[in-house]
Parts: structure tokens; C-alpha cells; sequence
């Protein structure tokens, strides 16, 4: 076994990330309970029966073409007869090694985290396996500090070697920690949404947004809450400390309200807002919709020694070691769409929270989670770029819909006028004429703030932009903080910037989004909505005037108008078409076709969707094709700025071609790989008459 930085042939597979060679003919030696197999191509659907009769349990795949493995007894006593199965072609034992994500120092890894060193975040292969572990680690000398459903965060001094050798260890890395991601916008920043005919106004009316950030405004759903707020708060919760934090700090003051940053307030107002307190001038994108919030910022003090950089103060203490508490809470009180404006700089690697989220997401077909791409944007070599690999986690999921920033509109005045106030040092953007650029105006611009892929394994991120800079919105009154500046009406409202903002954006968008294909009759999933979002944008510009890279800025800016069903008649001659159902699976070989007739020459662009099994890498993976009539193939789906090679990569592919001559085409989905299938999609396609 070879866990190289690189594969070197193809007897690679990934595992955890790290490519592991697996050559033909090699077999486990049985020393371990588990071991990685290498199958012979693309996952059939009948080799998946194959290894479950054979009482062969899946644990995980390791794309393209490997899966880690339970292994019974007799099989482990006798590892050579796998051969026997014909699509098995070679075998190791999963190893020490091999249960880490972020195996070594690359220079490409996480930013350093504050908590600990000697402290470990360790998963469990399964819920059952988490009490003996437990057991066996407190006869290792370690010491547990907090537990999730498979997932236990503890403080050990010895190897961590130690810890991955333990059995039903699936991973150890060091802990990491969270942090927040800020440095109203008016609805026409996202593009217009359509009043006429009346019956079609939208506002948010019957969906429900979850977010989960420092607290909200007093604190108290029923009394005292800001007037842009209350009345449409579903749940207020405050949740407790996280049990970990207990051996660094103590809790001085613990509830729902925001009395730090006032961070989470302006976030809500930006989504939510009704605009109360400015005559609606400064309501967010959803005005009518309801708000489930989880507070999980606490004020804390910190233990004399305690081995941590972090100090006194407001600490997002209160997050779960597990994300998928805070996404079932949500849940649980009818929140289809969740919005994360902090994160963890993993500069683009698979972290838990990655893993997490992409597991919440794939069992939970109508959900989707909108994330803050990070505020670590930096141009050092001056080529007016932001440089690459910069983003946070869990932005950097698979089925997350990752946000990054553009300027915001030229609302008025504010303390911060150009990037320079942004970066005093000069050490971030090094060229005088973006130092000089305002920072809001252009909201069609990327911001030099915001955070730059790819990820760790080249998938595109972030999925798309939205204004967020120099954004006003509500103010918590339970806070002294006044963020960029107070934004009149004062005292009720400030100004803010980044990523956190442009998230709560586009999760308001998203929310009319819904309700407008609810009046249709229709549930989108949550890969539906993703789809409609990405079909929506529109082209953002760098700060030298071309084209953002899609790095920088994923498939562009949202713009509602152009994700709204046809009777919306949102955008003159666009008319938007969805394919989305419980019942729309694939597997590997399979083929999906759906006509696309034109009357005209025509634009036609599609965008294909789905939330992938959790883990580094794709693991299922579909393809997108357009054919003529005679059945030839005139283009191939893939990527932003990918060109014409499969994607092998990405869990969404786009056809965007802008002059079809008039005829009859098909657009097709293929399962060219699909380990964990069958898969589910969605498909958004979008027509309208081409330039003469």
C-alpha cells in the first residue's frame, strides 16, 4: 500500500482523500477486519447484490472504482478467494494509515486550528461501535470531552496512531474549530422580482428558513424582538454549550440573545426581514417567510492555562460536534433551507463538517444548505485574481450551495469606503487600483473579500455569487455593536460585509424561489432548487474588467427572475422547464432522454443536479448530453469554464449553448459510474429566442 500525494497509476483509489494503490491481483492480508477493494470498472448495479449476499458490508466507497469492506471471518482466513467474484481484481487491508483526511503536512491543509493540539476528533464506522470505542479509549488513557451519534471529540497525549488503530475507528484528525465569516440589500439586487399579475407576487409566505449563528436580537421570540423579526419566528433556540468547550472554558452568559457582534441579526434581517423599521425600504429578500433560529454563541471565560489561543469573550461554543443536530433541528420544525454564515478554513479540504452536511443532504432529498464560501480572499501575486484554495468548510461540501461575494449596490454611505480601509497592512490586495476601488457599487463585480477554490479534489467552488458587501440590515438592540456602521433609520439597522452576508441572500432568493414552483403544483428537491439556482445566473466580471474566474465565482451571480416557472412571466421570452421526482434514479449504464423542441433559433441552457453519497470525491457520477435528431451528440455538460472533457468531478453539469439552429434535440442523462446507486437528479432547462 502506497498513500502517496498523487496517484501513480491507475490502481489508484481514493480513500478518505488519499489515493491509495491497490495493483491487479494483490489481495488483504486479513490483519484487519475491514479492507479496500479495487472492482474491475464502473459499479454495476448487480455487484453491489453481489457483495451484500456474499455478507460483504459496504462501508464506504473510494472512487473510481474501489469500496472499503467489512470482511467476514472466513473471507479474511482466506483473502485470495475474492478473486472468485470475477469483478473484484485486487484487495489491501484498510490500515492505519489510511483513517485520516489530512494525512501530513502538504502545505495545502487546513489553517491551524485554536483548539488544542492534543485534542482529536474521532468517527465511528457505525452508531453501534461508539460504546466500545468509548471503552477502549479510556483504557488508552484518553479522555472523552464530547460525543455525537458516531463521532466522539477527545483529548489524548499519545500518538494519534494510537487512536486510528482502534477497533470501529473509521477516522482521526486534530479538532477543528468554527468561526464567523463577516469582514438590506434591496430586492432589486438579486434581480427583479416579478409583481405582475398580482396573484404572483412573492414574499416567502409558507416556507421556512433555518439559521443557525451567534443569537437574535433580545433573545425572547414573544417579547422585545426587533419589529422586522417578530411574529414569523417559528422556534428560538438556544443551545447549550457544547460539553468539549468545559475543559477550556466556563460560561459567563448563555441564551438566545445577540449580544456580540449583533452578527446573527443582521444575517436574519437579510434573508427575512420584513423592513418594518424602515417603511420596508430595508426588508430582506423573503419578507413573509417564518424563521426557525438556533443561537449557538455563548459568552465565555476562559481557564486560567488553558492550552488555546482563543480568548474571553463570544464563541460559537454552542455548535454541535455533529452538524447534523443543527440541520435535523431545523428539520424537525419544517426548515427546508438552511443557511451557514461561519465555517472552518479548511482552504478547500473534505473536513467532517463537509461530511456531515453531504450526509444530512443525501438522506434528506428536499433540504438544501446554503454556505458563506469564506472572507480569505487574497491577490499576492497581483495579477488582479483572487489566488486559489481558499475556502471554508462545509462550503466546500459536494451538495452545499456555496456563496460567494460580489460588491453590493450603492445604497448610500458608510464607514468603509474603499479595500484599502479593509486591509490597512497591504498585505491582501497589493495593486493600488484595487485598493482605491469602493467597495460596493458594482454588484456585478467579484469582491476581492471573498473566498477562491477549487477544492482539495478540483471541484468548482464557490457554486455562485450574490451582493454582499457594505449591505445594511437589522441591528440587534441586545448588542453595543454597530458592525460597518449604524444605517438609518439608527439605531435599528447597520451596515455589514461578507460572504455571511451574501448567503442569507441568496437563502432568501431561494425561499421565493420555492414558493413561486409551489404554486405549481410542485416539491422541489432540494438538488431541484440548486438547479434553478445555477441555471439563474448571470456573468460576473473580476476586478480587471473580464470575466470572473469560476474559481472565483462559480457559475455567476443569482438572478431570481430567470429560476421562476414560466407563469411568472418573471423574463421576457425565458422559459424555464423542471424534471424533478422522487422516482427520477439511475444506475450505472442507465439513460434518461427528455425532447427539447425549438420553434426558433434558440439559447438553450440546462443544468444537472444531485446530491451525492457522502465522502471525498464523486462517487456517483452522471453525465449530461445534448443530441440532434439523428441522435449525434452536440455537447457535453460539465463545469464552469471546464471545455469539452467529461466531468468526472462535480455533482452538477451545465449546457449552455447560445444559438440552436430550430429542430427537435434531446437533452439525456447517463449513469456512467454510479457506486451507491441509484441516484436521484434533478434537471432545469431554460429557453429563449437567441440575438438576431
Amino acid at each position: 500500500m502506497n498513500a502517496s500525494s498523487t496517484p501513480s497509476s491507475d490502481a489508484a483509489v481514493w480513500v478518505q482523500g488519499q489515493p491509495v494503490q491497490v495493483p491487479i491481483g494483490q489481495w488483504p492480508k486479513g490483519r484487519t477486519p475491514r479492507a479496500v477493494l479495487r472492482l474491475a470498472g464502473p459499479v454495476q448495479a448487480a455487484w453491489r447484490v453481489a457483495l451484500r449476499q456474499a455478507g460483504l458490508v459496504v462501508r464506504f466507497w473510494c472512487p473510481p472504482t474501489g469500496v472499503c469492506v467489512q470482511m467476514p471471518v472466513a473471507l479474511r482466513a482466506q483473502p485470495g478467494h475474492l478473486s472468485t467474484f470475477g469483478f473484484v481484481v485486487g484487495g489491501c487491508d484498510y490500515t492505519e494509515p489510511m483513517c485520516q483526511r489530512f494525512a501530513g503536512d502538504t502545505g495545502q491543509g487546513p489553517a491551524p486550528s485554536a483548539l488544542p493540539a492534543d485534542w482529536y476528533d474521532l468517527v465511528c464506522f457505525e452508531r453501534a461501535d461508539v460504546p466500545g470505542v468509548t471503552q477502549a479509549l479510556q483504557a488508552l488513557g484518553a479522555r472523552v470531552l464530547a460525543s455525537g451519534s458516531t463521532k466522539l471529540r477527545v483529548q489524548f497525549g499519545g500518538p494519534p496512531a494510537r487512536l486510528r488503530q482502534l477497533p470501529g475507528v473509521k477516522l482521526v484528525d486534530g479538532a477543528r474549530l468554527s468561526m464567523l465569516l463577516s469582514a438590506q440589500a434591496l430586492r432589486a439586487c438579486m434581480g427583479a422580482v416579478p409583481t405582475p399579475p398580482a396573484t404572483w407576487a412573492l414574499d416567502g409566505a409558507g416556507e421556512v428558513i433555518a439559521i443557525a449563528d451567534t443569537g437574535l436580537d433580545s433573545g425572547d421570540a414573544q417579547r422585545g424582538m426587533h419589529p422586522d423579526l417578530a411574529g414569523r419566528i417559528r422556534a428560538l433556540v438556544a443551545l447549550p454549550m457544547n460539553p468539549s468547550w468545559t475543559a477550556l472554558a466556563s460560561v459567563r452568559r448563555d441564551d438566545a440573545a445577540d449580544r456580540g457582534s449583533g452578527h446573527g441579526t443582521h444575517v436574519a434581517g437579510l434573508a427575512c426581514g420584513s423592513g418594518a423599521a424602515s417603511g420596508g425600504k430595508l426588508g430582506g429578500l423573503a419578507p413573509a417567510a417564518e424563521l426557525v433560529f438556533l443561537a449557538i454563541e455563548q459568552e465565555v471565560s476562559m481557564l486560567p492555562g488553558a492550552p488555546t489561543r482563543l480568548r474571553s469573550g463570544y464563541q460559537l461554543s454552542g455548535r454541535p460536534l455533529d452538524l447534523r443536530e443543527l440541520y435535523r433541528a431545523g428539520a424537525e420544525r419544517g426548515a427546508l433551507l438552511h443557511n451557514i454564515s461561519w465555517g472552518d478554513p479548511t482552504r478547500g479540504g473534505y473536513g467532517d463538517d463537509c461530511f456531515e452536511t453531504d450526509l444530512f443532504l443525501h438522506r434528506t432529498p428536499r433540504a438544501l444548505v446554503v454556505c458563506a464560501a469564506g472572507n480569505d480572499g487574497v491577490d499576492a501575486d497581483g495579477d488582479r485574481h483572487t489566488d486559489a484554495g481558499s475556502l471554508y468548510s462545509p462550503a466546500c461540501a459536494k451538495n452545499t450551495l456555496a456563496v460567494g461575494a460580489t460588491e453590493g449596490p450603492a445604497l448610500g454611505p458608510a464607514p468603509r469606503a474603499t479595500w484599502a480601509d479593509l486591509d490597512a497592512a497591504g498585505q491582501r490586495w497589493q495593486v493600488p487600483a484595487d485598493r482605491k476601488d469602493a467597495i460596493s457599487g458594482e454588484p456585478d463585480r467579484i469582491a476581492p473579500i471573498s473566498s477562491c477554490g477549487p477544492t482539495h479534489d478540483g471541484r468548482t467552488k464557490p457554486d455562485l455569487c450574490a451582493p454582499g458587501i457594505n449591505l445594511p440590515s437589522t441591528r440587534s438592540r441586545a448588542s453595543s455593536a454597530q458592525g460597518w456602521g449604524l444605517a438609518n433609520p439608527m439605531p435599528h439597522y447597520m451596515y455589514l460585509g461578507g460572504t455571511s452576508m451574501a448567503a442569507p441572500m441568496v437563502t432568501g432568493a431561494l425561499a421565493l424561489v420555492r414558493q413561486a414552483w409551489r404554486r405549481q403544483k410542485r416539491q422541489p428537491s432540494g438538488a431541484a432548487v440548486k438547479a434553478l439556482a445555477l441555471l439563474a445566473c448571470t456573468p460576473v466580471r473580476g476586478r480587471d474588467g473580464q470575466p470572473a474566474r469560476p474559481t472565483e465565482a462559480g457559475f455567476g451571480r443569482l438572478d431570481v427572475a430567470r429560476a421562476l416557472p414560466p407563469a411568472c412571466r418573471a423574463v421576457p421570452g425565458w422559459q424555464v422547464q423542471l424534471r424533478d421526482s422522487a422516482a427520477l434514479r439511475i444506475d450505472t449504464g442507465g439513460l434518461h432522454s427528455v425532447l427539447v423542441p425549438l420553434r426558433r433559433r434558440s439559447r438553450l441552457r440546462a443544468v444537472l443536479c444531485w446530491t451525492d453519497p457522502p465522502g471525498e470525491r464523486l462517487i456517483n457520477d452522471l453525465d449530461l448530453l445534448l443530441l440532434d435528431a439523428d441522435g449525434r451528440a452536440l455537447a457535453l455538460g460539465g463545469a464552469p469554464g471546464q471545455g469539452a472533457m467529461p466531468d468526472r468531478c462535480n455533482p452538477v453539469e451545465c449546457i449552455d449553448l447560445p444559438a440552436l439552429p430550430t429542430g427537435r434535440y434531446q437533452l439525456q442523462v447517463r449513469g456512467h459510474n454510479v457506486m451507491d446507486g441509484p441516484q436521484r437528479y434533478a434537471l432545469a432547462w431554460g429557453i429563449e429566442p437567441a440575438p438576431d
